[in-house]
């Protein structure tokens, strides 16, 4: 039974001016007399200064008659007829739509029009009131919805011309559009529309509202605000970029859900120097199989600072998905965090140092079970990646500032790190020069693929390190800054007294720029150092994992020590509890694992993106593009030379050029390296790679090696085949096709066994 009491005893009496049940908006009043959350929030709304239209609400059980009094007082001749009722825009339900609401009512119909407003109470079963909303229509040009969150630095907004009445009601589409929260919003009704929201989140707090507007080309109107009761899907942007280079194409099962588990600490070290940052978004997501960064995220962070986000695209390649310049008076406002930030920079060597001893300490724990095992890898995932934050936060700067200068080459082709150590002993254990006892002892704990704790170490499987059959790229004894610019079989560009002119100039930049090469250089060696330390800590947390794996195998709950890296982290763990997994459960698996292989992600893509469409060669990225078939392609260069061969196109590293290639005219082509692609980089003369940045291990390991080396150049994996002829001009970033591969020399991508 629906209320129809009279509201009149319930008035205070000092509003006894509105006992004929008719209250303007914005009085204030409409909550203490239980109007329904419609009435009562634009009320409290229009008290509080926001632009909502004219209007009154006829209290429930209030005759129709009695509003006709007032309506010249609204100022217009069209009304707004809708619905207010009790039962709609609740916490958990806002039953948009259900009831009826008329537009362009003219005065003469306004009572006809309420009467038709509250028959359509019907729809809805229950007793609730049935106020009824009269305001002033706007002749509106642009209108629609708007969603605001918090955590987002972007309102969700769909937008129509005219009345929004299509639109709400579904006929119509619209235009979704992202209007920013934190930059200044186009001149006309986008830049209204941003103010109207701050004046929402002014009075009602930084929720979760759905916004109804309306804006006749001089103000944007507040026409409806209520809570949002289900969460826009935001289609943002994830990048692989960071995990392509240290990760196989598709990680283990295990491996991939530790790294899931992560993202929330990983997140908080960011939180604890940012505190303004969104604690409700997922930093890191599984996607395929694998783990993808919320690149949207980190841009946000970038916004929130006021720094430019092409700052994060700069580090890990490719262009910004929200390309915002520097904001100085953000910047200002936001000291505190960035002194946070700055103090983490500054001490990051020096706190290097104490998490590679944290990191191996985890790894020597008593490890009795599973969940000590698992907890232990965790942990030590989230020391080592924490520590490299503020490391690859220092270098960035003065990184990006010697590539503009031109002399970034000059110096990180005479810088020597463990990386370079490691790259060098693998090119004399090859030869021949080193045993291989001794580069065990220092880097056996080192392997293709580190990261990713199912990958065997090198004490494991020293097979990769026989001699090759062919020469190697660095010979032993030698220093990474005895490479030249160009490798063997480059071919010079340019003549001689150019070249020398050329040269002079770079020496004179060279020497002003020395400075920030002395920043950039303690936490480069830092970084590498780090991460060689902490693979220490991560083979012997594996060594633990393949004797708890022996003893699960022996006693039958597993069908196999591989058996392990198919199951996620809370998998591996029942197996303390005594769950068997049998060679039938895991079958499926097998099987999906072997589909998910045959995806191939590009290095940024949209959450609406649909996986099944990376099959070689149909990748598309977040811009909407698809996979080149140009001849030519462009990437960041990251040494200098020209080389012309044939491409060596790899998923994995490769210890044996195949049949037929060459050393010298080699060129390799891959998604992405890191120090694991150190004995495929010595049989090579060039380096192109589709996914990688200023500041990612393999970038660093090419230019420290002087190997002519090319990063970010999309798509082209995908685009170039096996044997094709290709020129690589490093020093332009330029990779240009000049022919297919001979008939017999095989196609696509070529992936070693796993």
């Amino acid at each position: 039974m629906r209320s129809r009491r009279s509201p009149v005893a319930s008035w205070p009496a000092d509003v006894a001016a509105e006992a004929d049940g008719v209250v303007p908006l914005g009085s204030g009043r409409l909550g203490g007399y239980g109007a329904g959350p419609k009435a009562a929030l634009l009320d409290h709304a229009a008290r509080h200064g926001v632009a909502v239209p004219r209007g009154v609400v006829l209290l429930d059980g209030t005759p129709p008659e009695r509003v006709a009094s007032v309506l010249s007082e609204i100022g217009t001749t069209t009304f707004a007829v809708r619905s207010a009722f009790a039962a709609e825009d609740g916490a958990t339900e806002s039953l948009a739509g259900w009831f009826t609401s008329t537009l362009r009512v003219p005065a003469g119909a306004v009572v006809g029009a309420i009467d038709g407003v509250r028959a359509s109470a019907g729809r809805r079963t229950g007793s609730f009131r049935l106020d009824v909303l009269v305001m002033a229509m706007v002749d509106a040009r642009h209108a629609g919805v708007a969603f605001s969150e918090p955590g987002t630095y972007d309102d969700v907004v769909n937008v129509t011309t005219g009345t929004a009445e299509r639109l709400v009601a579904g006929d119509e589409a619209g235009e979704r559009v992202l209007l920013a929260r934190l930059e200044p919003a186009a001149k006309g009704w986008p830049r209204r529309l941003q103010r109207l929201l701050r004046a929402v989140r002014r009075v009602f707090g930084d929720e979760p509202w759905d916004v109804e507007w309306a804006d006749d080309g001089r103000t944007c109107w507040l026409v409806q605000v209520r809570r949002v009761t289900r969460p826009t899907r935001r289609d943002e942007a994830f990048t692989i970029a960071n995990h392509a280079e240290i990760l196989p194409p598709l990680p283990s099962t295990l491996m991939t859900s530790v790294i899931a588990g992560a993202g929330p600490q990983l997140f908080d070290w960011y939180r604890r120097a940012v505190p303004s940052l969104p604690a409700n978004r997922h930093f890191l997501e599984v996607i395929a199989g694998r783990p993808f960064i919320n690149l949207s995220l980190l841009e946000d962070m970038l916004r929130d600072l006021g720094l430019p986000t092409r700052l994060v695209a700069d580090s890990i390649g490719g262009p910004p998905v929200v390309d915002r310049p520097l904001r100085p008076v953000r910047v200002v406002r936001s000291s505190p965090s960035l002194l946070r930030l700055g103090m983490a920079q500054a001490t990051a060597v020096r706190r290097a140092r104490r998490i590679e001893a944290s990191i191996l300490a985890i790894g020597q724990r008593p490890m009795p079970t599973f969940a000590a095992a698992l907890d232990a890898l965790h942990d030590a995932y989230v020391a080592l990646v924490t520590g490299m934050f503020p490391l690859s936060s220092a270098i960035g700067p003065p990184l990006a500032a010697l590539r503009q200068a031109g002399t970034l080459h000059h110096h990180a082709s005479r810088h020597r790190t463990v990386t370079v150590e490691l790259a060098e002993s693998v090119a004399a254990v090859r030869n021949g020069t080193v045993p291989l006892e001794a580069f065990l002892e220092r880097f056996g704990h080192r392997g293709v693929y580190e990261s990713d704790i199912a990958r065997p170490r090198y004490a494991e499987d020293p097979s990769v390190l026989r001699p090759a059959a062919q020469g190697a790229g660095v010979p032993a004894g030698s220093s990474a800054g005895d490479r030249s610019a160009a490798a063997p079989g480059a071919a010079s560009s340019s003549p001689s007294s150019t070249a020398t002119v050329a040269s002079s100039g770079r020496s004179v930049r060279a020497a002003l720029t020395s400075p920030l090469w002395w920043l950039a250089r303690p936490p480069l060696a830092a970084r590498e150092h780090l991460r060689d330390e902490a693979m220490r800590g991560f083979s012997l947390i594996r060594a633990r994992l393949l004797d708890l794996a022996g003893l699960a195998a022996a006693d039958g709950r597993l069908p196999s020590v591989d058996a392990l890296w198919l199951l996620d982290d809370e998998e591996v763990r029942t197996l303390d509890r005594g769950r068997a997994f049998t060679p039938a459960d895991l079958a499926e698996r097998v099987a999906v694992r072997a589909e998910l292989a045959g995806l191939d992600p590009p290095p940024v893509i949209r959450r609406s993106d649909d996986p099944a469409s990376w099959g070689s060669g149909t990748g598309t990225d977040a811009s909407g593009g698809g996979v080149s078939t140009a001849s030519t392609w462009r990437g960041l260069s990251l040494t200098t030379g020209t080389v012309r061969g044939r491409a060596w196109v790899l998923d994995e590293p490769a210890h044996e050029l195949p049949l037929g290639f060459d050393r010298a005219a080699t060129v390799l082509v891959a998604r992405s390296i890191d120090a694991g692609w150190v004995t495929t980089l010595g049989l090579v003369a060039a380096v192109v790679v589709e996914t990688g940045g200023d500041l990612s291990h393999g970038s660093i390991l090419v230019r420290e090696l002087g190997l002519p080396a090319i990063t970010n150049v999309r798509g082209v994996r995908r685009a170039v085949a096996a044997g094709d002829t290709l020129e690589v001009r490093a020093y332009a970033g330029v990779v240009q096709r000049l022919g297919a591969p001979p008939a017999n020399a095989g196609a696509g991508p070529v992936t070693p066994g796993r």
